[in-house]
């Protein structure tokens, strides 16, 4: 699992979550909510490592992160941000090969068993058909799929994504939870997620982190997430 205590993060020597506890475990599908400013980006870098800790305790399967090294990271972990990539001049499949680098050798070779978890990804997430264009001629939801693609290729045991759904039309929301739902119970992959769509999640995922106007977080299923008010006091839901 991943685990947190007294757990400080932020950014440019400023602080904006502290005193954080929680815990990720392998199986769970989880939903970070919260107003924006709110502090969700910065948490999730902190926890994939692309953002330092301000202070506290924070370990990977009781490994501190500091005793880890990016490689070790890597094979365990895989990030999909909402910063747009410059890949003008790959294909889809070659950006998708590039998940498979903590693997492959120093000029990248993919074996045998790196073909066939991509050829099992694309089916998944049905790229076949845009698998040889240019990621350059993609569309914004499209460009979402690769590099969800491309991190799953990675075969991680812990999934980030930040703001997922964002570039996609409501049957591909859908769609996408049910995958991420899949994943997370079938190939017992956690799998954390940031949003702003509560009627999207709550009915799939199993926990949901609110980070409320006061910095507290709040980690709850979302039946005793909706009893407990804080929908209607941070949301006005």
């Amino acid at each position: 699992m991943i685990e947190f205590k007294n757990l400080s993060v932020g950014f440019n020597n400023k602080t904006l979550l502290k005193d954080l506890d929680g815990k990720i475990e392998k199986g769970q599908l989880i939903a970070l909510m919260g107003v924006n400013g709110a502090g969700k980006s910065c948490l999730l870098k902190t926890l994939t490592a692309l953002n330092p800790k301000r202070s506290g305790e924070l370990s990977l399967d009781k490994v501190s992160y500091e005793s880890s090294s990016p490689l070790d990271l890597a094979k365990k972990m895989a990030v999909v941000l909402t910063e747009k990539i410059h890949a003008d001049f790959l294909k889809v499949i070659e950006l998708i090969h590039l998940g498979r680098s903590p693997y492959t050798d120093v000029w990248g070779n993919l074996s045998d068993a790196d073909s066939k978890s991509i050829f099992e990804v694309i089916s998944l997430l049905k790229l076949e058909r845009i698998q040889n264009n240019f990621f350059s001629e993609l569309s914004d939801g499209q460009k979402q799929k690769v590099l969800l693609a491309r991190a799953l290729v990675q075969a991680p045991q812990y999934l980030f994504l930040d703001e997922p759904t964002t570039y996609l039309d409501i049957p591909s929301k859908v769609e996408l939870m049910k995958t991420l739902k899949q994943l997370s119970h079938e190939k017992q992959m956690a799998v954390f997620f940031s949003t702003h769509d509560l009627n999207l999640i709550e009915d799939v995922v199993d926990f949901i982190w609110l980070i409320d106007a006061d910095g507290v977080l709040h980690i709850k299923s979302p039946e005793d997430l909706r009893s407990s008010g804080l929908l209607k006091t941070n949301f006005n839901i």
